[in-house]
């Protein structure tokens, strides 16, 4: 059966994901070769000429194949690029980090060129994306038949659509701190686009002719829209509908991009259809009940905290979206999970770090505020020696040495002007 590129494009992103939480090089080393493989996979069906977009015929998470250069794919490519460059340079293997980002480099140009329309990214639809792979599943593709609107094109595309999750990829990126794929103007714009075209307040009037998750006086974010129409004939087929797990990427990627009112409205959205009284409020299904795309709702709480994590670097920071004046958020990575917790006031600030189970060993935390001045830091009893910059995000506290919080133990630093 075809592979499926988004699938894979996000698997190598999950290994840099969890190299950044667990920090374990051995693992790794262990499975970079395989890293290395599905990534470079994508030259020989999917980017052929190695320019960073992906041309080929993609099978998705639709169930369905796109033709041609699009983001929803496209942004999984580009991040999972970056990822693999930060890997490869950790291990020394510069010559393949350069080959990662000039490939990046240049995909990401041109999405900007020529995919984002001024308002959100289209897809290229490419009749010929299929040639490329073996008989059997051109074969597969070609009895899905022509679009009744657009003769040249495959059944299923979206072309001018404005689809949900076309910065899928970007979401992941921003979670782990891979910077952007895109231009930043246009990363903002497309949030906006997709909120004002796909989020309905009130579907009473939305017709669906497949699965209905959302109905009526409900709300909720569908899959696509055609705001400037030429819309296919043969639109890919779940577009109507309502996913619980894309309004949960979107809602927290909104919220990274600090859309927090129209994040926390989608999330309204979702928990008001699943009170108890219509659906069960610990089953959001989608294609079938506790469907786990709508784990993604995790996302919110990264978002909402601002929480970043790197175990190579031993350094961890929060920038709270909400009440940031007191704030209090649960964190989890490899080695331990507990709190951080957060109160600013005329006199300072206090940030603290406890640990319920496990342990924490750090050199660096981060908070996005604007106090710096003197610093002072303790672990239970015990004075830990600390300094304190400014940066662009807000302070950032060096330990002079690396700091072991343990279970049952906090972490506590005063900065004070």
């Amino acid at each position: 059966f075809h592979p499926a590129a988004d699938g894979q494009m996000g698997t190598v992103i999950q290994v840099y994901r969890e190299w950044l939480i667990c920090g374990d090089d051995e693992w790794l080393r262990r499975l970079w070769p395989k890293a290395r493989q599905a990534l470079e996979f994508a030259w020989k069906y999917w980017d052929t000429n190695r320019d960073g977009v992906m041309e080929g015929m993609q099978h998705n998470t639709y169930d369905i194949e796109f033709y041609g250069a699009n983001t929803m794919v496209g942004s999984l490519y580009l991040a999972a690029l970056r990822a693999a460059e930060e890997m490869a340079r950790h291990l020394g293997e510069d010559g393949v980090a350069d080959e990662y980002h000039r490939i990046f480099e240049h995909g990401s140009r041109f999405s900007d060129e020529r995919l984002f329309n001024g308002e959100y990214y289209e897809q290229i639809v490419n009749p010929r994306a299929h040639e490329p792979w073996p008989a059997h599943l051109r074969e597969m593709s070609a009895a899905y038949g022509k679009d009744d609107r657009f003769p040249s094109w495959p059944k299923w595309q979206f072309g001018k659509g404005c689809l949900s999750d076309q910065l899928l990829g970007q979401w992941y990126a921003d979670m782990l701190g891979l910077g952007s794929l895109y231009r930043r103007a246009n990363v903002l714009q497309t949030l906006q686009s997709i909120f004002r075209y796909n989020w309905r307040a009130d579907l009473t009037d939305h017709f669906c002719s497949l699965r209905v998750y959302a109905l009526n006086e409900e709300a909720g974010l569908l899959i696509a829209s055609w705001p400037r129409g030429e819309r296919p004939g043969y639109a890919f087929w779940f577009s109507d509908e309502v996913w619980c797990g894309i309004e949960y990427q979107v809602a927290s990627h909104l919220i990274y991009q600090g859309l927090v009112e129209e994040g926390l409205a989608i999330v309204k959205g979702v928990r008001d259809r699943y009170t108890g009284e219509r659906r069960n409020p610990w089953d959001e299904f989608e294609c079938g009940h506790h469907y786990s795309r709508s784990l993604a709702s995790y996302a919110l709480l990264t978002a909402l905290s601002g929480f970043s994590y790197s175990a190579p670097e031993r350094r961890m920071g929060f920038a709270p979206r909400v009440s940031a004046d007191d704030f209090r958020v649960f964190f989890s990575v490899a080695s331990g999970w507990g709190t951080y917790a957060q109160r600013l006031d005329e006199r300072g600030a206090v940030l603290s770090l406890a640990v319920a189970r496990g342990s924490l060993e750090l050199r660096e935390l981060t908070a996005a505020i604007e106090v710096v001045g003197r610093v002072s830091a303790r672990v239970g009893n015990r004075r830990v020696k600390a300094e304190a910059e400014r940066t662009d995000e807000g302070v950032r506290v060096r330990f002079s040495e690396p700091v072991t919080i343990r279970e049952g133990e906090a972490l506590r630093v005063r900065l004070s002007e």
